[in-house]
């Protein structure tokens, strides 16, 4: 029965794709319960991992770094394709002024840390994983994480990661509450519209 310890609970290869493959399947699984018609998708990937590490379920460091890295290329990647063929059309039809309004939220949101970062005197990195989170920015997160090991020599900041996984599951359920209230309140403004 050591085996199954060591499988669950220990360092290697086996260990880490059994990790991995438990937070994506199980996450996978939960994201496709509905309550009240919402779900909350592949988020609960991101869930399962915490509440895993926090029973100890842990990868090794140089496997997680790897993974993080390639995982990370593959979702831009991924995007990338995506978008790509309507990119440069987009800005024939207001394209730019939606690229205006994603800076625009951009430096709102980097302001808006910053505040917090004097308000509180929670340190820079991490703010930093919070502002990702909040607005559910992972290649934020992962070039924050880069740039950081940068600055200083190769070093981690679980911080940033720390401030990201905290904030995230609020900026998952932040947006989707808005939507719920844009809804809501457009019914109501349609519903008082067909009323005239």
């Amino acid at each position: 029965m050591e085996w199954l310890h060591t499988l669950f609970f220990g360092s290697g290869i086996a260990h880490a794709v059994l990790t991995f493959a438990l937070v994506i399947t199980i996450g996978i699984l939960l994201g496709k319960v509905k309550i009240g018609g919402i779900s909350l998708g592949i988020t609960w990937i991101l869930f399962v991992g915490i509440v895993l590490s926090h029973f100890g379920m842990t990868v090794d460091g140089e496997v997680r770094h790897f993974v993080q890295e390639f995982g990370l290329i593959l979702f831009v990647f991924s995007i990338g394709l995506q978008v790509g063929p309507g990119f440069f059309a987009s800005f024939k039809h207001g394209g730019m002024t939606l690229v205006m309004c994603a800076v625009a939220i951009v430096l709102l949101g980097v302001a808006t840390a910053y505040v917090v970062h004097l308000a509180t005197g929670t340190p820079i990195p991490t703010m930093v994983g919070i502002l990702s989170g909040a607005v559910t920015n992972t290649p934020g997160l992962g070039a924050a994480q880069q740039a950081f090991s940068d600055l200083h020599a190769g070093a981690d900041a679980p911080d940033i990661a720390t401030g990201y996984a905290l904030a995230y599951p609020l900026g998952v359920i932040g947006a989707i509450l808005t939507l719920l209230a844009l809804r809501y309140l457009c019914l109501l403004y349609t519903s008082d519209a067909a009323d005239e």
